[in-house]
C-alpha cells in the first residue's frame, strides 16, 4: 500500500513497575528494587545510543541503503513499557536525544500523566528535546486521578506544545465518566476506548452507541482483524535485551537488535535467512499497537503516517485510489467486487466528521461510479481517467476539467490494431476526446516492451504530448500534462484545501506522486 514510507520501532524494557495501584492492574503490586530500576536504565540507554548509531550510518548509506530496509527509513519511536516509565528521569532524557535526530520524525510513549511537568520537561528541554516531536499515549485511570485534574493535565501538555491522545478501558460502568472527560477535554484531543477484555460479554448495542459518541473509531476495536505479515514490514518491536518481533503480540524473530551493530546490510542478510522474520504467528491483531501500526489504508488514512502513536490525522480531504484500495482489485471470472465493512465504516466516519472524499483513479468517471455505487454518496468528486478529468461536487457547486488529447494522436494508432491485437476505446466529453483505451482480450496483457514499439510508431510531436499507462490488458493513454497527482492539486485549490490538510492513498505507482505531494510537506 502506497502511504507509509517511514519506519516504526516499538520498545519495551525491563520495568515492570507504577506508581499507581489500580486493583485491576499486576505492575501495580509489583515493588521493584533499585537492583532492577538501574538494569532498565541501562538496557534503555543502549537502546538509545544504538538509534544513534543507525540513523548516523544511514545518514551516510543515503541512497545507497536498501529500499526495504527499515533502518534506512527510520521515522518513529514508541515506547511500551508495561509499568509507568516516565517518573523516571532516564526516559525524559533518551526521549530527548530521540527526538533531537534530525531524521527521527516523532518519539512517543505510554503514560498514565502522573510525571512532573516542571521537573521532568525541564530534564528533557536541558538535554535538547523537542516537544514538538513528543507523542504521549495518556491513559485516564479513574481508580487514581479525578477526570478535571486529568483533563487539565492534558489541556497544560497541549499548550506547551505536545501531542497527545487520551483514553481508557471502555467499563460500561464507566460510561458517565467518560463522557464527562470528553466534555471537559478540547475538541482536538482525541478521546480513545479500548474495548474491554474482561467483560466476558459482547458490548450491548446501547453500549456500543455510547462508546462511539466518545470515540468515532471505537468500531475498530470491535472488528476481528485478521493477521496479516504483509502489513507490517515498516515496523519491528525490541524488547529490553534487543530480542525482536513484529509487534507486541508476535513470535520472535530469532533476529537480535544488538546482534549486527546497526549495519543495514547485515540486517537483510539475516531477515532473509531467518524463515520467522516476517511470521507473526498470530490469528488476529488483538489490541491496538498490534492493529494500529500496520501499514494498511484505513490505519493510515485515519491517523497518518505514524498511526502508532494514536494521534488522529484530522485530514480535511482524503483522495482514494479505487481497485486495489477501496475495492480489491477483480480476480478472474469475478463478477462481484468485494467491499469490506471496515472501508465503509472508515469512509461513514470520515464522512460524518466533514472530511471531504474524492476519488483518484485511472478509471473513468461513469465506470468509478457503478464500481463504487455502494459509497459513492459520500465522495464530492475525484480525479478521473488518470488525471484527465477533474470533477468537484461541493455543496451544490460543481466544477469540472479535461486535458485534451489531439485527435491525431488517434489517427496514428488506429492503423496498429491489426498488428498489435487491440481495439480502441475512446473517451470524449461532448467533442473532446480526453483518454484513449488500448483494450486487449484479457488473457493478452501488455508489456513494457509492446507499449514501447508502439510509441516508436508515432511522430515525436504526438509522442511528447501524451502519457501511457499500463494496466494489465489495458494501455491507458491520456495527455503528458495529466496525472492524478495534478488533479489533487487542481482539486485541492478548487476547494480551498491546504497542501497539509490533505491525505491520498493506493497501491500503484500511479499513486506515488501524489501520495507523496500529501505526505511531504
Amino acid at each position: 500500500m502506497r502511504f507509509m514510507n517511514r519506519s516504526v520501532i516499538l520498545y519495551r524494557g525491563s520495568l515492570k513497575s507504577c506508581n499507581y495501584k489500580c486493583s485491576y492492574c499486576p505492575f501495580s503490586k509489583h515493588r521493584i528494587s533499585e537492583r532492577e530500576l538501574e538494569k532498565d536504565k541501562k538496557q534503555w540507554f543502549h537502546f538509545v545510543e544504538s538509534v544513534v548509531h543507525t540513523v548516523q550510518e544511514n545518514t551516510i548509506l543515503g541512497k545507497r541503503a536498501e529500499e526495504h530496509d527499515f533502518r534506512k527509513t527510520l521515522g518513529g519511536i514508541m515506547v511500551a513499557p508495561y509499568g509507568e516509565a516516565l517518573i523516571h528521569s532516564w526516559y525524559w532524557e533518551g526521549l530527548a536525544r530521540l527526538s533531537a535526530l534530525d531524521r527521527i520524525d516523532a518519539v512517543g510513549i505510554q503514560t498514565n500523566l502522573s510525571f512532573s511537568e516542571q521537573q521532568n520537561l525541564a530534564v528533557f528541554l536541558h538535554k535538547k528535546g523537542k516537544p514538538e516531536k513528543l507523542r504521549l499515549w495518556a491513559t485516564f485511570h479513574p481508580e487514581m486521578v479525578s477526570i478535571k485534574e486529568f483533563a487539565e493535565k492534558c489541556k497544560r501538555l497541549k499548550n506547551l506544545g505536545i501531542s497527545l491522545c487520551a483514553g481508557a478501558v471502555g467499563n460500561p460502568e464507566m460510561t458517565e465518566q467518560l463522557l464527562a472527560l470528553r466534555d471537559i477535554l478540547p475538541d482536538d484531543i482525541y478521546l480513545w476506548i479500548n474495548k474491554m477484555d474482561g467483560l466476558k460479554r459482547e458490548y450491548t448495542q446501547e453500549e456500543q452507541k455510547k462508546f462511539l459518541e466518545i470515540d468515532p473509531y471505537f468500531w475498530r476495536e470491535l472488528e476481528v482483524i485478521p493477521a496479516e505479515d504483509k502489513w507490517c514490514r515498516e515496523r519491528v518491536f525490541v524488547e529490553a535485551d534487543g530480542s525482536m518481533r513484529i509487534c507486541n503480540i508476535s513470535r520472535k524473530t530469532g533476529i537480535n537488535w544488538y546482534d549486527f551493530k546497526g549495519s543495514s546490510r547485515e540486517w537483510l542478510s539475516q531477515k532473509k535467512q531467518n524463515h520467522d522474520a516476517e511470521q507473526c504467528g498470530q490469528k488476529i491483531c488483538s489490541c491496538y499497537l498490534a492493529y494500529g501500526g500496520r501499514n494498511d489504508f484505513v490505519s493510515q488514512v485515519l491517523f497518518g503516517p505514524y498511526p502508532v502513536f494514536r494521534i488522529p490525522r484530522r485530514s480535511k480531504a482524503v483522495f482514494w485510489d479505487i481497485e486495489g484500495t477501496l475495492i480489491q482489485k477483480k480476480l478472474p471470472k469475478e463478477k462481484i467486487l468485494p467491499f469490506s465493512d471496515s472501508v465503509k465504516k472508515c469512509l461513514e466516519t470520515l464522512a460524518g466528521q466533514g472530511t471531504l472524499l474524492f476519488f483518484a483513479t485511472t478509471l473513468p468517471y461513469r465506470d468509478a461510479m457503478k464500481r463504487c455505487h455502494k459509497f459513492r454518496h459520500w465522495f464530492q468528486g475525484g480525479v478521473f481517467a488518470g488525471g484527465a478529468h477533474v470533477y468537484l461536487n461541493q455543496n451544490g457547486n460543481q466544477r469540472e476539467f479535461f486535458y485534451e488529447l489531439d485527435e491525431e494522436i488517434l489517427c496514428q494508432l488506429e492503423p496498429a490494431c491489426f498488428t498489435f491485437g487491440f481495439r480502441i476505446l475512446k473517451y470524449r466529453a461532448k467533442e473532446t476526446l480526453y483518454k484513449l483505451t488500448l483494450l486487449r482480450p484479457s488473457e493478452k496483457l501488455w508489456t513494457a516492451d509492446e507499449c514501447q514499439k508502439l510509441m516508436d510508431r508515432m511522430t515525436s510531436d504526438c509522442r511528447k504530448n501524451i502519457r501511457w499507462i499500463l494496466e494489465e490488458n489495458c494501455l491507458q493513454i491520456v495527455s503528458a500534462k495529466a496525472t492524478k497527482a495534478e488533479g489533487v492539486r487542481m482539486l485541492c485549490r478548487w476547494a480551498n484545501i491546504e497542501r497539509k490538510d490533505a491525505a491520498a492513498v493506493g497501491d500503484s505507482e500511479e499513486d506515488v506522486e501524489m501520495v507523496r505531494w500529501c505526505q511531504d510537506i
